[in-house]
C-alpha cells in the first residue's frame, strides 16, 4: 500500500517537476543572454562603438566577449570554460552533422548577420550577409532587433566542440543569421547547404526561443512571430 502511495504520488508531482525544470532553464537562459548583453555594450564602449556581427569575421564576438563577463573568466583562454556560453535546454541527446554528439555543443546560440542596409530578401538567398562589425548606435530600433538567438539543433546543424572547429565551421558560415531560411519558420534543413535553419523552434516554452535584442533586452519570442522584421527591420 505504501508503495503504491508513493507510486502516485511521484505521477502527480513528476510532471509539475519537469515544467519547474523547464522553467529554471529558460529563466537561466534569459539571464545569459542578458549577460551577453552588457558584454556587447561594454565591448562596444571599448571598441568606437563596434560590435561584431558575423562569427566568420575575425572578431568573432564568443571570444573577444570573454574579458566584459565578469571576473570569473578573466583568466579564462579557451571559450568552452565560460558558463554563460551555455544553453541548460541546449539538447544533450542524439547527433548533429557528421555524426557528432549534441552533447558535445559549445555554441548554443547564433549571431543575427543580417546586412540592415540591403537585406536582399528577394534574392536567391533571402538575404545577404554582413561580415564585418557595425557601429551599435548605428542600429535602428535597437528594442525590435535581435542580436543574438538560440541555436538550433539537428543532424543537420554542425556540432562546435572545440576552437579549432569554430575556426573551421565559422568560415563555412555555418554560425550566423542572415536569410529567411535561417529563421524558425523555414524547413530547410538540407545537409551541406548554407541556407539551414538555424534559429530554434522548439528550444523553450516548446514553440519558440530566447534572443538577446540589440539593446540589452532578452526575451521569448513564439517561432512563428520569429520573422525577418525582427532580423534585418523588414519582412516582405
Amino acid at each position: 500500500m505504501v508503495i503504491a502511495i508513493i507510486a502516485l504520488l511521484m505521477a502527480i508531482l513528476m510532471p509539475a517537476l519537469q515544467r519547474a525544470k523547464k522553467q529554471a532553464q529558460t529563466v537561466y537562459c534569459l539571464n545569459s543572454l542578458k549577460q551577453l548583453g552588457v558584454a556587447m555594450y561594454e565591448y562596444a564602449l571599448d571598441n568606437d562603438d563596434f560590435i561584431p556581427r558575423a562569427l566568420d569575421h575575425e572578431v568573432k564576438w564568443i571570444l573577444v566577449f570573454i574579458p566584459y563577463l565578469g571576473n570569473q573568466y578573466s583568466r579564462v583562454e579557451d571559450y568552452r570554460e565560460v558558463d554563460v556560453y551555455q544553453c541548460p535546454s541546449f539538447p544533450r541527446s542524439g547527433v548533429g552533422q557528421y555524426g557528432h554528439g549534441n552533447a558535445e555543443q559549445t555554441v548554443d546560440y547564433v549571431v543575427n548577420a543580417w546586412d540592415m542596409r540591403n537585406p536582399g530578401l528577394s534574392s536567391g538567398n533571402q538575404g545577404n550577409q554582413r561580415n564585418e562589425p557595425t557601429k551599435l548606435s548605428n542600429v535602428k530600433s535597437p528594442t525590435h532587433r535581435i542580436y543574438m538567438a538560440d541555436n538550433s539543433a539537428g543532424d543537420w546543424r554542425p556540432v562546435v566542440r572545440n576552437e579549432y572547429e569554430l575556426d573551421i565551421l565559422s568560415k563555412m558560415n555555418y554560425l550566423d543569421v542572415w536569410s529567411r531560411t535561417h529563421l524558425p519558420a523555414s524547413d530547410q534543413t538540407t545537409h551541406g547547404s548554407n541556407l539551414t535553419r538555424r534559429v530554434s523552434r522548439h528550444r523553450h516554452r516548446n514553440q519558440g526561443c530566447n534572443n538577446l535584442f540589440f539593446d540589452g533586452r532578452a526575451d521569448w519570442l513564439h517561432k512563428d512571430e520569429n520573422t525577418a522584421r525582427y532580423w534585418c527591420a523588414r519582412d516582405y
